[in-house]
């Protein structure tokens, strides 16, 4: 791991590098929560109203392909969003024994009013879908989903450290810091992992409210 940069944040720790070469690098995770490639070309994302769009007909986005080699090597419990017509792929490639929905309350002219994310080893607990809103609302990476939606996904995984192969802007990592979970995030472009460092360091400056019922109850029985 010493040939990639890395940062500890909290309980967090982030490499900046391809996922290809840091996966055979690191030990045994959990879980992983990602939102990988979807191999679709471009990227719009939902506009500052309902059923609008926010596109940018020039934005490249080069790190954009649908490729299932991560998978490769990873034993752990996985839940990996992806496009609709990559379901089966995905499902197959994994093993996956389980499907969450995400639902959004404002689906794009462009795009699909739902997003998939399939899973293996994660809890069946209801509800199985999650309803959204996708509007622009301070995003700072093209593809970047709601908190609440992967805060959803992450409170099913099993007990442990939470890996995201792709971390992008580091929603998973603040998911993680928020819910209290160990995590391990893998960024390829320098610009979005200088980001989610930012994002995850401020999430650990916010108190920890998941902390205080346990301490009630810590207390409570002491009583």
């Amino acid at each position: 791991m010493s040939a990639f940069r890395t940062e500890i944040i909290g309980d967090a720790t982030l490499i900046l590098g391809d996922c290809r070469e840091v996966l055979p690098t690191l030990g045994r995770v959990d879980a992983v929560v990602t939102d990988p490639p979807y191999g679709t070309g471009c990227a719009p994302r939902g506009g500052r109203a309902a059923g609008t769009l926010d596109f940018d007909a020039t934005l490249v986005l080069p790190w954009d392909r649908f490729d299932l080699g991560w998978l490769d090597g990873i034993r752990s419990a996985v839940a990996a969003f992806c496009h609709p017509a990559s379901v089966v792929a995905l499902g197959t490639k994994m093993r996956s024994d389980g499907i969450l929905i995400y639902v959004k309350s404002n689906p794009s002219p462009l795009g699909t009013s739902f997003e998939a994310c399939v899973t293996r080893g994660f809890s069946r607990k209801t509800p199985q879908h999650l309803e959204s809103y996708n509007a622009f609302n301070g995003q700072v990476h093209p593809t970047q989903k709601p908190l609440e939606v992967i805060e959803w996904v992450c409170d099913r995984a099993p007990d442990g450290c939470i890996l995201d192969p792709f971390m992008g802007s580091g929603t998973t990592g603040v998911a993680c810091a928020n819910l209290g979970r160990k995590f391990i995030g893998i960024e390829i472009d320098g610009g979005y992992f200088d980001i989610a460092c930012r994002r995850i360091e401020e999430a650990y400056k916010q108190p920890r409210l998941f902390a205080e019922p346990e301490a009630k109850a810590v207390q409570e029985t002491l009583l």
